[in-house]
């Protein structure tokens, strides 16, 4: 009797889809732009770069007007941030994530008309002021604001104002990024306006190419990840940011000391951040404002010790905030939250993610130099909306073209890797090209003892794990996997061999591909650029945990308690014809 399983691949809908072209052309002005003004050290950079994320989304919304849609593009870039060689990248995040909240709730609350873009538009342009404002309290502390006042105090009684009250310089500077964002908006507007009535023209003549890597983009390959340490450093910085605020014993900042001595150690790159001079001028100007306006110009002695002490507290504090945010960032970086969010419904993010990381190579090399983006921006703008059109449909194309999938499954030790044997040996007598591996137990006095991989085509052999200790080999569980074993599977399902093969065996696929160990990058490859039908082995147990790991077309599912060797090859049969 037939009892397979059929799991019905389901492509991205539009909306996600439509959110990954703007989030790749998003991420990549990003970086583009980012770099350009931070090697030049542009003052407002942040500024800059919020005015051309706002000219682009409205832009965009000009062809494409589903709700939800800017936040989804937001989603999209801020994880596609997550990947930057920066050891810092909450902040950038949580900057890109509000802008597109902003703007996604001001145009639900008010429409998708000119005014609801005006007031997202400045609303979002203004979160990058209150976002640099918070992020310095956040460095600094309250003491941060007491300085910036007696700062102003002191700045306006020099040039002689009438009126020093901090509100009213505060007022015009809210005053200019609300009308920047309402230029931004506006300037959007009339460029998507323009391009829907001269559609089909380009400023950018370079087509978008996907290119998928062997590796996603969120696996690291240096750093052990541990979800512990993730927490472990959000205890400590907590812990050691009450300590510096508190007036509790010195003995006590023995704390914060040890938790820097071990991120130093630990995250090397956590210290990237105190390479700029930029950041020391910043820490020696504010001791200096402290130390000498704590008391206020009016004050009988322009020095004060108070003022001093309160100074290094805060480059204390800011030294805290640095190393360990930039600690945390990297733990954040751990491929666990890839597979946590797969398992939660998230899989679709994920997807598009993938698509914009695809093209992103591709976008950047096709983009003209960031002076010309900055003095050509309607133009340039114009040039990305025609090139987005096109990459929607290559984005679409992509969705469809998913290798269907047969999933062998069963109990440990029940029989999974002899039942695929009968397969092949049936499909082989049928002519049929097959490629891949099967893994081959070896049992020591009864038990179970290691694996040798079986090359397939060749017929040859190599050890693939053991559990004698093998000083220089994969630990995994209860077993030691052999470099040369792994490196062996990869050359097999590696695209360059597989010309003119009709099928590939993986056996098997397991909590090691699951943690994105072993032949996971294959396997990631297979997926992203192969159509040839796949024959996976999965224990029964971990089933529905590898089918969501990897964005597959159609899955089949044998259970060799239940169905029969025909099944699956005559299955196998009508899907390779």
């Amino acid at each position: 009797m037939h009892f397979m399983n059929t799991i019905i691949h389901k492509p991205l809908n539009s909306l996600w889809l439509k959110a990954s072209v703007i989030g790749s052309f998003w991420a990549s002005i990003e970086i583009i732009l980012g770099s350009f003004l931070h090697n030049l050290k542009v003052p407002l950079s942040g500024t800059i770069l919020s005015f051309i994320s706002v000219f682009l989304l409205i832009s965009f919304l000009q062809i494409w007007k589903e709700n939800g849609l800017v936040l989804r593009a937001g989603i999209i870039c801020a994880l596609m941030k997550s990947i930057s060689p920066s050891a810092l990248i909450i902040g950038p995040m949580i900057g890109i994530f509000t802008e597109a909240m902003l703007l996604e709730f001001f145009i639900w609350l008010l429409g998708k008309n000119l005014f609801g873009y005006m007031a997202g538009g400045a609303f979002a342009i203004l979160s990058a002021l209150l976002h640099k404002l918070v992020s310095l309290i956040i460095l600094y502390g309250f003491d941060f604001v007491k300085i910036l006042n007696a700062f102003y105090q002191f700045a306006v009684k020099q040039i002689h104002l009438s009126d020093p009250n901090p509100l009213h310089l505060v007022t015009l500077i809210v005053l200019i990024y609300l009308l920047t964002g309402i230029l931004a908006a506006i300037a959007g507007y009339l460029t998507g306006k323009k391009y829907m009535v001269s559609r089909g023209t380009s400023a950018m003549t370079n087509g978008i190419k996907i290119e998928y890597k062997e590796k996603t983009p969120f696996i690291a390959q240096e750093h052990r990840y541990s979800v512990f340490n993730l927490f472990l450093n959000t205890f400590a910085v907590i812990i050691s940011l009450l300590i510096i605020n508190s007036d509790k014993s010195v003995i006590l900042w023995l704390i914060p000391l040890i938790y820097i001595l071990y991120c130093v150690i630990h995250y090397k790159s956590s210290l990237n951040r105190f390479k700029k001079i930029s950041l020391w001028l910043q820490f020696i100007i504010i001791t200096a404002i402290a130390a000498f306006l704590w008391n206020g110009i009016s004050g009988e002695s322009m020095f004060s010790l108070t003022g001093l002490t309160a100074g290094l507290k805060m480059i204390s504090r800011a030294v805290v905030v640095i190393i360990g945010f930039a600690s945390i960032s990297i733990e954040l970086k751990n491929p666990v939250v890839k597979s946590v969010l797969y398992g939660r419904g998230f899989a679709s993010l994920y997807q598009s993610i993938n698509l914009s990381f695809s093209a992103l190579g591709s976008i950047i090399s096709s983009m003209p130099e960031s002076g010309s983006i900055l003095r050509q921006t309607r133009t340039f703008m114009r040039g990305i909306l025609s090139q987005a059109e096109n990459l929607l449909e290559i984005f679409e194309s992509e969705t469809m073209k998913r290798s269907p999938v047969i999933i062998i499954t069963g109990d440990i030790r029940q029989g999974k890797t002899t039942y695929v044997k009968k397969i092949v040996i049936k499909l082989q007598n049928h002519n049929k090209k097959i490629s891949g591996f099967l893994s081959i137990g070896i049992d020591a006095n009864g038990e179970r003892s290691g694996f040798r991989l079986h090359n397939i085509q060749t017929e040859e052999q190599v050890e693939l794990c053991t559990k004698v200790h093998q000083m220089t080999w994969l630990r995994y569980g209860s077993y030691y996997f052999n470099p040369v074993g792994i490196q062996t599977g990869k050359e097999i399902l590696n695209k360059a061999n597989l010309e003119g093969i009709q099928l590939i065996v993986i056996d098997e696929i397991g909590p090691l591909e699951i943690n994105d160990n072993g032949w996971s990058g294959s396997i990631d490859n297979l997926c992203q650029n192969s159509q040839i039908p796949q024959l996976w082995v999965v224990r029964k147990s971990l089933t529905d945990k590898i089918i969501k790991k990897w964005n597959i077309g159609n899955v089949y599912i044998f259970d060799i308690s239940e169905d029969s060797v025909e099944d699956a090859e005559n299955k196998i049969l009508e899907l390779i014809q």
